[in-house]
């Protein structure tokens, strides 16, 4: 699963928030974030609006599925 992936599943099943609401949290115009999250873009940078607006038990939660779907045992 690549990145751009892991962040729109975060959003939708951990943070359970719309795209809308992350846009508004975070100041990024929404097709900025659909872009990204569909990997129409690669901007990375875009992982601290989902980080920002995450609990710390969140968090915990997306450096998991970062680390299964992309650092594999080594993490």
């Amino acid at each position: 699963m690549n990145l751009n992936l892991i962040c729109k599943e975060f959003r939708i099943n951990i943070l359970k928030i719309t795209l809308s609401e992350l846009s508004n949290a975070s100041g990024i115009n929404l097709k900025t974030i659909s872009a990204f999250e569909n990997s129409r873009s690669n901007n990375c940078e875009h992982i601290i609006a989902y980080l920002n607006v995450a609990t710390e038990n969140q968090r915990e939660q997306f450096y998991t599925l970062i680390s299964k779907n992309i650092g594999g045992n080594n993490v």
